[in-house]
This record gives structure tokens, sequence and C-alpha cells, in this order.
């Protein structure tokens, strides 16, 4: 039951922190009336100018939000414009440059083959005439990239047939990836909060905030190392071209489920006699690191300092009139002093075990 609600006539529900006094319709027991979850306490609302805090906070957030937006288009337009112009003009000088040493090529003819032969997805080179884009290896990639979400568009279904199942496969196959990496996320809690559950044991002078800090940076640079850095340079080695600071582009562009599909590994020539094991290495390795990904952000949300989203919910605008009206102890902790009066302190330890025992 939520904080401020309580039970109505015929199994209706009040929900007393947004519902407005005296508004019309079939009053809740006396008792609930004024009561915080039926405890007998009275509550107030926490309000700025008149409106709730949390409503000023959501509206503070979407202002940063479509300014960091807008900021984007700014910044990536100022980096990136005059690069592109300066491609755009050295394209333009080759063709004029092809058109002049070949006389009898209109200028009209070239941009008319070019525009024929470019076609989404399907290479114009000679050398890649006989190398099919749906080998096992390039399909197994295509599909995690649809169920994932990241979605690279190096190769796409051109035939009505195809999109029509492309639609049908991502509606099943999203949600069925979802399933499998909550659960696999699910197994890996156990040892994850075990290890948590040891470091506060080994520093319970500690502030358990700190300790949490601890636990979450060992496991961002466990991730950093083995899921961004290590790739990276395995992927800088495979890669003729590729400079570390591409393949650490890669890799983070496709964790983070973004997907641009500007680098594509195993396209090159010179991995032709193992492309399809190596696309399918490619493809499990971003199933795994999706997996590890959502593991280190369980652990980060776990931690309610550092979930900054739940200033935003309205139920924490409540506040216990009694708790208000008394001062707060200092709390040697920190982390139980950032707690709201509604909610009682929390052994971190205790709920490690718990979390643990749930895990297996």
């Amino acid at each position: 039951m939520f904080l401020g609600e309580s039970a109505k006539p015929m199994g209706l529900t009040i929900y007393q922190s947004i519902t407005p006094a005296g508004k019309t319709g079939p009053p809740p027991p006396p008792t609930d009336q004024t009561s915080l979850c039926g405890s007998g306490k009275g509550y107030t609302i926490k309000r700025w100018l008149g409106v709730r805090r949390s409503t000023w906070l959501l509206c503070m957030y979407l202002v940063a939000y479509f300014s960091y937006l807008v900021g984007g288009c700014v910044l990536f337009a100022v980096l990136e414009q005059g690069a592109e112009e300066g491609i755009r003009n050295g394209i333009d000088q080759k063709k004029k440059e092809f058109v002049a040493a070949n006389p009898g090529v209109k200028e009209a003819d070239l941009e008319k083959l070019i525009e024929d032969i470019m076609y989404r997805g399907i290479s114009p080179k000679r050398r890649d005439l006989n190398n099919s884009n749906w080998s096992f290896g390039q399909s197994f990639l295509f599909t995690v990239t649809i169920v994932t979400t990241i979605g690279y568009g190096h190769i796409n279904p051109i035939t009505p047939d195809g999109k029509l199942a492309c639609i049908v496969y991502a509606v099943l196959g999203i949600p069925f990836t979802l399933i499998f990496l909550s659960a696999l996320v699910q197994r890996l809690l156990a040892p994850t909060f075990k290890l948590l559950a040891s470091f506060m044991k080994l520093m319970p002078q500690m502030d358990s905030l700190q300790v949490r800090l601890m636990h979450l940076a060992t496991m961002g640079s466990l991730f950093l190392l083995f899921l961004m850095m290590l790739p990276s340079v395995i992927f800088y080695l495979l890669e003729p071209g590729w400079t570390l600071l591409d393949a650490l582009y890669f890799v983070f562009i496709s964790l983070t489920t973004i997907g641009l599909g500007d680098y594509i590994p195993g396209d090159n020539k010179t991995h032709q006699p193992y492309r399809d094991g190596y696309k399918t290495c490619v493809g499990l390795f971003l199933l795994m690191g999706l997996v590890f990904m959502s593991l280190t952000l369980t652990v980060f949300y776990d931690i309610p300092q550092l979930n900054l989203g739940l200033h935003l919910l309205r139920h924490r605008d409540i506040s216990d009139d009694d708790a208000e009206s008394k001062p707060r102890r200092h709390h040697t902790n920190s982390e139980t002093s950032t707690q709201t009066t509604l909610r009682p302190s929390i052994d971190y330890t205790n709920g490690v075990n718990n979390r643990v025992n749930d895990s297996d």
C-alpha cells in the first residue's frame, strides 16, 4: 500500500497524497481520514509557492533535459559541420578529376552510375560481389542488434516479406531478450551482494554509504576493464584501420545500445576466411556485455542517494507532522540521515543478506 493510501468501502481506494480535500465521493473510514497509512499520525504535503515540490523538481528536470538536448545539437553541429563540408568538397573534386581524366564519360552519366549502385547495406565493390549479407554470422549479428534494440543498420531487409518478418520478430524478440537479461542479472545479484556483504564485514567501522560506494566503484572498475577496455584492445588488434579510440567508441556505442553502425567489425577483407565465426562472437559479446552493464546499473540504482529519480516521485512530498515537529537527531550514519521521516532506517547488512537469500 502506498504512503497516504487508505481503503474505501466497496474495495475502492483513495490516495490521500493526491486527492484534494473535500472531493465529492464516498468518504473513507473516519480513522483513516487524516492518518498516515492508518497509523493515526497526521501528515502534510511539501509545497513550494503552493505547488507540490515534486512537480517543481520535475519541471526543472524537464527544462534541464531539453536544454541538454539542444546543447547537444549545437555541440555536434559545431564539431562536425566543418569536417563534413571538407569531405563533400573532396568527393566532388575527385569526381571532377575522374571526368577530366576520362573525356568519354559525361558528368551526368557518372552521377547516374553512382546513384544506381549506392544501395544501403550492399557494397558496390567487386571484391564484395560474392559476399552475402545473410550468411550465418551476418544474420546472427543482425538478429542480436534487433532484439537488443542496438540496430546498427549495416544490413536491412529489402523485401516486403523480410520487413514484415522483422517487425514480428522484434515484437516477440525484444521482450524475450528483456526476460533473458533480467533472469541472468537476477542470478548474478547473489555473488554481487555477497561481495557487498563481505565489504561491510571487513570494514564495520565505515559508513554504510561509503562501503556501498566502494562496492559500486569495484563493480564499475571491473566492467570498464573487462567489458570496455579489454574488448577495445582486441578490436583494435583485429580491425585494420581502427584506432584504439575507434574501437573504444564502437564498444561504448554498442553496449549502451546506441548502435550508430558507422563501425562494424568483421567487414574487412582480411576477415573473409573466418567472418561468420567472428561476427557470431561479436553478437555473443554484445549479449554478455548488456548483461553485465545491466548488473552494474542495478548496483548503482540500489543506492538511494544516487537514484535522483526518486526525488521526482509524488509520495516524496509527504512528511510526517509528528516527526517534523520534533528536532531531528544527529545521525553518525550518513545513509540513514538522508532517509525521509516516513521511512525507517535501513540496516543494509541485513538487507544485503536478504537480497542474497532471495537470489539463491
